[in-house]
């Protein structure tokens, strides 16, 4: 372009005002139909983007339905559970039908309340190193030997095994077994061998091998107490089986020798025992026996010396109506009852002396072969 041109500036064409003119029929075809194509595509656009809305709106109210009953959890019989919330403890909940918020908010933690171990064994003082039972050796090696010491100073090997489970009533107890130990478990095996060590030592071998039920009975007490000491909230149900105690194989036979006698004396002490019973026995029967004849013996006299004062009674106006006479039939009457089985009779009467001689000659004994 030159410069002429630059400075010049453009003469626009004078346009003369014309009247618009309405499009024929021909012309305005198009643009009806691409109007009528934007409205549908928009209308379609809109219904579909409802549409997509409504099935948003759906998939959410569901997921929002399963988010919240994921968090209905059922807690069976025997069983509890602890409600934890961000990891915090909340409460412990009973059986049945309970909700919560779903994880991570919340969280269920179902614990067995019953049989939650069947096999806390105490073997330390029983097993080998090689795990076996205790062998049979001509000296005792502790380093490989498994065993405990008695109160006298004795080698015993000593086996215990205990069952546990939750008091169902204290929801401490449940919490606290959750979450008061990093291992229950190797909690309560270590409990259990410090009280067979203990229980061992509070008494004789002798004792301990002839009396397994009190020294698993003392095994229990200090497990209890070593519990109670350790937590108070860990409330456990204990249940011990008896204990086997075993002596070490080469003093076996003096055990057993001092078992046979002790045997032995416990049957004789319990033969003495039944003869002083039947003793005592028959001597209470005796004494019975002596009692009621004693008892029947006075009864006669009672009834005979009532019947003799009844008899005086009746005979008392006849003795006040003339005594000598009275006394005279007396004494008759009592000599003829005392001379009835007499023999000899020397009777006395007044001032005379008088003899009756009422026995008649015996006949003299012929010998055998003789002559009368």
């Amino acid at each position: 372009m030159s410069d002429e041109e630059k400075q010049t500036p453009a003469v626009e064409p004078s346009v003369e005002p014309s009247v618009e003119k309405a499009p024929t029929p021909s012309e305005k075809v198009p643009t009806a139909r691409v109007e009528i194509m934007d409205d549908a595509r928009t209308r379609a656009l809109t219904e579909a983007l409802q549409s997509s809305f409504k099935v948003v709106r759906v998939i959410m109210v569901i997921l929002a339905v399963v988010f919240l009953g994921s968090g209905i959890t059922r807690v069976e019989n025997n069983t509890k559970a602890l409600h934890l919330q961000f990891g915090k403890y909340q409460e412990t909940l009973e059986p049945g039908l309970v909700w919560a918020w779903p994880n991570p908010i919340d969280k269920i933690v179902e614990i067995q309340t019953t049989s939650l171990s069947t096999n806390i064994i105490s073997d330390v003082g029983y097993r080998t190193a090689d795990e076996d039972e205790p062998q049979v050796s001509m000296s005792f090696q502790p380093t490989y030997d498994g065993y405990t010491l008695s109160g006298d100073g004795n080698v015993l090997h000593i086996k215990a095994e205990m069952t546990f489970s939750l008091d169902e009533t204290k929801g401490g107890a449940i919490k606290e077994y959750k979450f008061g130990f990093s291992d229950i478990d190797l909690f309560l095996k270590s409990i259990l061998d410090n009280a067979v060590y203990h229980a061992s030592a509070s008494r004789s071998a002798i004792d301990a091998f002839t009396n397994p039920d009190e020294l698993g009975d003392a095994i229990k007490r200090r497990v209890e107490k070593t519990i109670r000491k350790n937590s108070k909230d860990l409330q456990l149900k204990i249940n011990l089986t008896t204990p086997k105690v075993k002596v070490p194989e080469d003093v076996k036979p003096a055990f057993d020798a001092f078992l046979k006698v002790q045997q032995e004396n416990e049957q004789k002490l319990a033969t003495a025992k039944a003869d002083a019973e039947s003793t005592k026995l028959n001597a209470l029967g005796q004494a019975k026996v002596i009692e009621g004849g004693g008892q029947t013996a006075a009864n006669i006299l009672l009834t005979s010396v009532q019947a003799e004062a009844k008899a005086f009674s009746a005979q008392r106006s006849y003795y006040e109506e003339n005594p000598l006479l009275f006394e005279q039939r007396l004494v008759a009457e009592t000599m003829q009852r005392v001379l009835t089985n007499a023999v000899d009779v020397f009777y006395l009467s007044g001032r005379t002396p008088r003899i009756w001689l009422n026995r008649t000659p015996e006949k003299r004994k012929l010998e055998e072969g003789g002559a009368p």
